[in-house]
């Protein structure tokens, strides 16, 4: 239907502006139908009318410094703020990833400024583009991880419509991840050469905890023997926030076929003549630390890496040698051959079994067997 027909003697007034019975000058927002008063001057309100119709017309749409009078939605970047507050208590290092993320969403004015409800996918797309032309994929792939958490949050919120995700319909920056996956092979060679000096017993005990339990490194290092209660151990996982964190409760009796070992052996094994409430604690004394202390986890990454070249695991070209968390990883693929997909999701603690599958790529170190059934 066409709009209706101005009164000759309004012919030359601004669109969007209206007058009531007493003479009082009004605008009304195109988009929002919402209403400002602008006085009796007819002058001086048809002056903001135009100028605000103008820069309407120039933004069409996008993030305008008129946000408000143009709604009183929350702004992307107030949801940011209100998003990372959320997160404070959360792992430091993960924390310093997800600020990243959204200082470099903050660093694009014209998205941010914005009413959250009105940030398309084109936009979140530019973005990303911006940071793989500058930092590279896995800085891209990171902050869209992000930046879908940003939004799903936002939807459980109220403050956009359940399936407008604009995060969704982005391109998944294609990436590849250089670090070397560990085979059982290059875990048995690791391990041997932690068992062959007595300095060495806790990271060897560390290396087979964390396969066997298929824990991160950051909770494997802060694990205390008081967390072994009624034949199970209890791990609230570091990683997520406060209230949010996995936490688990694994059978001592849990055996990884692959090794021949079960968690209570492993446990077992940790327990020495070295008095210490850490389950992986050193057992000589080193440069600012003392036999029961439980050893830094750059420590235990350093350690990993000596082993891991002593023991000469080869490395392919392009790609850069395994590390501690390549353990979990490991236990993702060996307990998913045991017990299947959903055993592992449960015992790596992952939300998803999208996750989970990430855990379980070799990443081409593996051969696939063809299973014949008899």
């Amino acid at each position: 239907m066409a709009a209706r027909k101005r009164s000759a003697a309004r012919r030359n007034w601004p669109d969007n502006l209206y007058v009531n019975s007493e003479g009082y000058y009004w605008f009304k927002h195109p988009v929002t139908k919402k209403g400002f008063g602008l006085g009796r001057d007819f002058k001086a309100a048809a002056q903001q009318v135009r100028t605000v119709n103008a820069e309407l017309e120039r933004r069409k749409g996008e993030t305008s410094l008129l946000n408000r009078i143009d709604t009183d939605e929350v702004s992307l970047r107030a949801w940011t703020e209100t998003f990372e507050k959320a997160r404070e208590t959360i792992n430091p290092h993960t924390l310093a990833g997800i600020r990243a993320g959204l200082n470099a969403l903050r660093e694009e004015t014209r998205v941010v400024d914005q009413p959250i409800s009105r940030v398309t996918p084109k936009q979140i797309a530019e973005v990303m583009q911006k940071i793989e032309t500058a930092r590279g994929p896995s800085a891209a792939h990171k902050f869209r991880g992000t930046m879908l958490e940003v939004f799903r949050e936002a939807i459980e919120r109220g403050l956009i419509e359940v399936g407008k995700n604009p995060v969704s319909a982005v391109y998944v920056p294609e990436m590849e991840v250089k670090r070397m996956r560990l085979t059982l092979d290059d875990y048995k060679a690791i391990h041997a050469q932690a068992c062959l000096r007595p300095a060495d017993r806790w990271i060897a005990n560390a290396i087979e905890l964390a396969l066997v339990s298929g824990q991160r490194r950051e909770d494997i290092g802060k694990m205390q023997f008081s967390q072994i209660q009624d034949g199970y151990l209890l791990i609230e996982q570091s990683k997520g926030r406060d209230g949010q964190r996995a936490k688990l409760r694994i059978p001592l009796s849990l055996r990884l076929d692959a090794i021949g070992v079960t968690l209570e052996q492993v446990l077992q094994r940790c327990r020495d003549n070295v008095l210490s409430k850490s389950v992986i604690h050193l057992v000589q004394k080193t440069s600012g630390s003392k036999p029961g202390d439980a050893p830094s986890l750059p420590y235990m990454s350093k350690r990993f890496a000596a082993l891991r070249d002593d023991a000469e695991i080869p490395v392919d070209a392009g790609r850069t040698p395994a590390t501690f968390h390549e353990l979990r990883s490991l236990a993702a693929r060996l307990y998913t051959e045991q017990y299947g997909a959903e055993f592992a999701q449960a015992l790596l603690g992952h939300k998803s079994a999208e996750m989970t599958a990430l855990y379980r790529d070799s990443r081409g170190r593996e051969w696939t067997e063809i299973k014949v059934a008899n």
